[in-house]
């Protein structure tokens, strides 16, 4: 009976992740019980439309596949409880929330909204004394993204199967990050490289270049002209040179802000090699807590801001830290930064929860990556609360007695390091010069070096958040999955650190831009973020802003479908490649399985294998054929080489006189974990409609191992069942138990 009542009055805090409600549920202890809805719990169906349009839009909400054994169990854990809803601070989870309000069934009046930056025990405690009600315009500001984004989506996706082929998807801002992707890929495919010449020399024994010729300031306009450059290396290897004068100031290197998501992203991207997704997912396993010696610990602030605002208790404790580890002298005063018009400030920079626990009381606690990661926070958020770091500035000009020819030198001396205690920069102390005005000094190691300019650089992960973020696309909580969507719809290729857009995206996007404008247009695209926050803060009707978007974008969309019944689209892209038969130039096609090529005059078609190249500038495919890899092995029918071709089930090896010869046997591909059942190979294989399956080599003959899930050599460490690869909606990859359902992050387990 005791019992009984201690249920009835014990409160439940529901919060997104199993890994946070741990931690939680350490701080909060007896009288509460704290879980996890995993994320979302509903959503638009992905069967149909799921919008019922009349004068008004209501979303067709439902179960996600896959969670309604976690609804079922919030359900019981909801009785006779006062239920505290606890997901993330931002609109996602003020949309989670009310969803779990709808489907537990709780009262929308009463307050059972709880919110927090930080998971301290302190925060904690202190939000669950204060609920709030659910904030109705955050969850209107995300309904009015999700069902622009499914208008979008739904509609247009359709329209590319028709015109490419069937698989292909449009969103509402995935397609306007492709359309910078491909702008900038076609400024490159158009430039021209130029050369240019730079004179060379050393001086007090330092490297440096010609400054300035005649007056011209040659790093703004250099020589151009071979000629022009040697007659000015002639006058120089003529002339005597001495200084011309020393002028000496006093340089300061800024401190540098905290993070915000955007910079976390382009600073872990640029030093430590992290993509967007693997950066977001190791901040978020550092938000919600990681096993710091058997104990789960949050060590950093919510990772999906874009503000630099710090609170004061935080920036107490990081003087305290500060003035104890180098002295007060090193502690800056409080800095007050200026927001950006679309900054929203919902929260606090990511910082660490407590500034006294370094990087290196951590080292060998947790993972290599999460301690990377950290580190690169920590001391980021200590940096910016440190005085600037302080220079001495020489900039000693050398020049000839016309002054025709001028060298410039600079030197800089440190006189206080402030800031860079903790973070060192790439300035160098160097020893200044004894020199005076007038003063003769030698030019030497003269050298007339050739260049050419370089074409515009392509995007990386880092650089297109930054880019994004600048024009007002997107907001943090979605840059990496939009870079992930483009990845993964094969618009866009990673080249080393560089995104490259496919053949596939550049005429996809080219589509898009000239038939639906608006869609990829970026300050289009910014403006409806706008209108969003509009929402948010309650000045926007959001039922007003998908009624303007709709009825604009049906009429778009009512003429190209019309467009493409009459074949107006019939996608015919003028390529470089001669007919076999009548060398006239071939057109690009695109057919179920992909590219191909077809003369215009003859009809003749021509497979475009899958190694081959194809660059496209707008208006012509310039299309690479790589034949099939002729093998050195012969065919055991007819003696003739086989060959390595690509199908649309993937690679496999044949006669090179096919048809003739019609020998034919696959390529096996292997997965990464033996099979669970007898230990033999996983041969990886493609079904009929192209979706990927795995298969005992043995079977059917011993074994009859077959599963849409890839397994691994790893057991669940709660029932020792098989692993199985699994690839998230954000394109993460997880390890996941069959028979349990939990997940597992794959670098939790040895590679070994």
């Amino acid at each position: 009976m005791n019992e009984r009542k201690k249920k009835m009055v014990e409160k439940l805090v529901i919060v997104e992740s199993p890994s946070k409600a741990k931690t939680i549920q350490k701080y909060l202890g007896k009288g509460f019980k704290v879980t996890s809805s995993q994320g979302h719990i509903r959503d638009l169906p992905k069967s149909k439309f799921g919008i019922k349009i009349n004068g008004k839009f209501v979303p067709e909400f439902e179960i996600m596949s896959g969670k309604e054994k976690i609804v079922k169990e919030l359900k019981e854990k909801a009785k006779g409880r006062e239920v505290l809803l606890a997901s993330d601070n931002d609109r996602e989870g003020e949309a989670i929330a009310w969803h779990l309000s709808y489907i537990l069934n709780l009262d929308p009046r009463k307050k059972n909204r709880i919110v927090f930056n930080e998971i301290t025990e302190h925060v904690i405690k202190e939000a669950v004394k204060s609920p709030r009600n659910i904030d109705m315009n955050m969850v209107n500001s995300q309904l009015t993204r999700r069902m622009l984004d499914r208008i979008v989506g739904y509609k247009v996706s359709p329209v590319l199967w028709k015109v490419f082929k069937y698989g292909l998807s449009a969103g509402r801002v995935q397609s306007a990050a492709l359309r910078i992707l491909c702008e900038q890929e076609k400024k490159i495919l158009k430039f021209n490289p130029q050369n240019y010449y730079e004179i060379q020399a050393e001086i007090l024994k330092e490297k440096t270049k010609l400054r300035f010729f005649d007056g011209e300031d040659l790093s703004k306009k250099p020589f151009l002209n071979h000629q022009n450059a040697q007659e000015a290396l002639e006058y120089i290897s003529s002339s005597r040179f001495e200084i011309l004068d020393v002028e000496s100031s006093e340089s300061v290197t800024k401190a540098p802000l905290p993070f915000k998501t955007s910079t976390l992203q382009q600073a872990a991207s640029s030093l430590l090699g992290f993509s967007v997704a693997r950066t977001m997912k190791i901040a978020q396993k550092l938000y919600e807590g990681v096993n710091v010696n058997g104990e789960n610990m949050a060590l950093i602030t919510y990772m999906r801001t874009d503000s630099y605002r710090i609170s004061d208790v935080a920036r107490e404790k990081a003087a305290e830290f500060i003035e104890e580890k180098f002295g007060k002298e090193y502690v800056a005063k409080k800095k007050v930064v200026k927001k950006s018009s679309l900054t929203q400030d919902a929260h606090e920079a990511i910082r660490p929860t407590y500034p006294g626990v370094t990087p290196e009381s951590l080292q060998g606690k947790i993972s290599q990556e999460e301690y990377a990661l950290y580190s690169l926070i920590w001391k980021r958020f200590m940096a910016s609360q440190m005085k600037d770091s302080i220079y001495t500035k020489e900039v000693v000009k050398i020049g000839d007695s016309k002054r025709r020819a001028i060298f410039e030198l600079t030197f800089k001396k440190r006189i206080f390091d402030g800031f860079e205690k903790v973070m060192p920069t790439k300035n160098e102390s160097t020893s200044f010069p004894d020199v005076k005005e007038k003063q003769e000094v030698l030019v030497d190691k003269l050298e007339l070096q050739e260049l050419e300019t370089k074409p515009p650089s392509r995007y990386t992960e880092a650089s297109l958040v930054k880019k994004m973020e600048a024009v007002g696309i997107g907001r943090p909580s979605t840059y990496a999955t939009i870079i992930q969507t483009l990845i993964t719809r094969k618009y866009v290729s990673k080249e080393k650190k560089s995104l490259v857009p496919t053949f596939l995206g550049m005429i996809v996007n080219d589509f898009l831009t000239k038939e639906f404008p608006k869609i990829v247009n970026l300050k289009f695209t910014a403006s409806m973020e706008k209108a969003l926050d509009g929402v948010e803060e309650g000045k926007s009707d959001w039922q007003e802003i998908l009624k303007k978007f709709n009825d604009d974008f049906m009429k778009n969309l009512e003429r190209v479908l019309q467009e493409v019944k009459s074949g107006k689209h019939k996608l015919l892209i003028p390529t470089d490649v001669k007919c076999p038969k009548c060398g006239t130039n071939m057109n690009l096609r695109y057919g179920r399985y992909g590219a191909y090529l077809e003369c215009p005059k003859c009809g003749e078609r021509k497979k475009i294998p899958s190694s081959s190249e194809i660059k496209f500038d707008g208006k012509m495919a310039h299309v690479e054929i790589k034949e099939a890899e002729v093998l050195d092995e012969k065919c055991p029918k007819c003696g003739a080489p086989l060959v390595l071709r690509h199908g649309r089930y993937g690679d496999f090896i044949s006669c090179s006189r096919y048809p003739e010869c019609d020998y034919v046997r696959s390529v096996n591909t292997y997965a990464r974990g033996k099979c669970p059942k007898c230990g033999g190979k996983i041969i990886v294989r493609k079904s009929k409609k192209g979706r990927t399956f795995y298969i005992c080599e043995n079977n059917p003959k011993s074994c009859d191992f077959i599963s849409w899930y890839e397994p691994s050599n790893f057991t669940c460490p709660e029932d020792g069942e098989v692993l199985y690869y699994k690839k998230k909606r954000d394109g993460t990859e997880v390890l996941f138990c069959q028979k349990c359902k939990k997940e597992y992050d794959i670098s939790e387990f040895s590679k070994d």
